[in-house]
């Protein structure tokens, strides 16, 4: 391989590829590498190193656009050329922009960034925490909380008359391990947005199933956009059920009562349980959920049989993670445009933000397990919320379900550790330092 000191895969001894440390690849004069940005990035490495092929691209390596591709996730930079002139004015001069956007729009390199976010999320999904195991019930099944996300149109994408669409995604959250994933772009032609349902039915059984073994069920947990009867109904003969929140115009007549079991804690809230028709006599379920601190009834509908109701109405609670999620790449990572006109540009930063957000999820439990370090204030702040609203509900002789016990351990990623990360991610402080640094952030209310 050519050595030029601007690529990341260098040569061993053995003659076998290493991933050199991302602050090298930065800014070669920087000196000692920032262990705040490698102690992040170590996932993606293992990942990079495990013997996946690259191409030789002497300009911009396969490597360097992966890991640039994440950083400019986390950068908080306002557009392509910004991050360019931030990131990467160590390159020859002329080299800079022209190889970056034409990457930017490739198909090859789209297909590698989408190979390596595939294996990074299998890793998380491998070592995070996954809260369920106390339910024995779900081992057999994959649960995902599906659902759209919209962000600015590209600086160049065309108008449609005198106004430019924006750019839509579909995505899925893995509902044990919080990971992300992106399942398609929103087909733009001749309309502004793609209603969910009609992306859901461009889905072939394997997507539907994504990836799932044999004999494994999938649970889709969706909002009420995916109500369509007769397409889970078929869908179910793949083994894939649906959850959504029953729309308030829905005609659905009662065929029979399920007997509710109220001496499973996961139960107490649920009103009733019953199996339903509509029109064309599909049968489904119905669950309806009292919250008494809201003071609010929920009805949700699903193709699953077998749960039980009040699980079913946690994992739809759970569900509103990936809103968080969105929440998060909007505004704490200032995803709020498209990167690139053509679909692969597209399609390559929605594996570029997925990739940032899974790798957000292990840098938290490594900062748990490795170091100790968690939010404290915002756990103190919790558990005071918590607290204050059951001495409310005794109050009014109520008492909160016990699965709002349970979502106690999903949490949203703090604005504190991404500016943490934003602060040490270029300078030579020592990976003690920083984390010295971080625990007094978390230790402030």
């Amino acid at each position: 391989m050519e050595d030029r000191k601007y690529l990341t895969i260098v040569l061993t001894e053995g003659g076998g590829p290493k991933i050199a440390p991302m602050a090298q690849l930065i800014d070669p004069q920087a000196g000692t590498s920032s262990e705040v940005r490698d102690f992040f990035f170590q996932p993606l490495t293992e990942v990079l190193e495990s013997g996946i092929g690259f191409r030789k691209c002497p300009i911009l390596s396969d490597p360097e656009w992966i890991y640039s591709g994440v950083e400019r996730v986390l950068s908080s930079v306002q557009s392509g050329r910004d991050f360019l002139q931030r990131f990467f004015k160590w390159l020859p001069s002329g080299i800079a922009v022209s190889p970056y956007f034409k990457a930017l729009k490739s198909s090859r390199r789209e297909a590698k960034v989408a190979q390596v976010d595939l294996l990074l999320r299998q890793l998380a999904d491998q070592r995070l925490p996954n809260p369920f195991k106390i339910f024995p019930e779900l081992e057999g099944y994959d649960l995902y909380a599906g659902d759209g996300h919209y962000v600015e149109n590209a600086t160049h994408d065309p108008k449609t008359g005198e106004t430019h669409w924006p750019t839509g995604h579909f995505f899925a959250m893995d509902l044990k391990t919080q990971t992300l994933r992106s399942l398609c772009v929103a087909d733009r032609q001749g309309r502004k947005k793609e209603q969910d349902m009609r992306a859901l039915k461009r889905f072939d059984r394997e997507q539907l199933r994504q990836g799932a073994a044999v004999k494994r069920k999938v649970l889709w947990v969706w909002d009420k956009a995916a109500v369509d009867l007769n397409f889970w109904k078929k869908s179910k003969q793949s083994g894939v059920y649906f959850l959504c929140m029953k729309k308030e115009n829905q005609c659905l007549e009662r065929v029979k009562e399920r007997e509710i079991n109220f001496e499973q804690k996961i139960n107490e809230g649920v009103q009733w349980d019953h199996v339903v028709v509509d029109r064309r006599g599909i049968q489904i379920r119905e669950i309806g959920f009292y919250n008494p601190s809201e003071g609010m009834h929920y009805v949700y509908i699903t193709s699953e049989m077998t749960l039980e109701p009040g699980l079913l109405v946690l994992l739809y609670t759970i569900r509103w993670g990936i809103e968080k999620i969105f929440d998060e790449t909007k505004n704490k990572f200032n995803q709020q445009k498209s990167w690139g006109t053509s679909e692969s540009a597209k399609k390559t930063q929605a594996h570029f933000v997925c990739m940032a957000h899974n790798l957000t999820l292990l840098l938290e439990q490594r900062l748990d397990i490795e170091h100790g370090i968690r939010n404290e204030a915002e756990i103190q702040r919790k558990q005071k919320r918590e607290e204050d609203l059951v001495q409310e509900l005794e109050k009014q002789e109520e008492s909160r379900p016990w699965l709002y016990s349970f979502l106690r351990r999903f949490s949203q990623t703090s604005y504190k550790l991404v500016r943490w990360l934003r602060s040490h991610w270029k300078i030579n402080s020592s990976l003690t330092n920083a984390l010295n640094q971080l625990t007094l952030l978390y230790a402030k209310l």
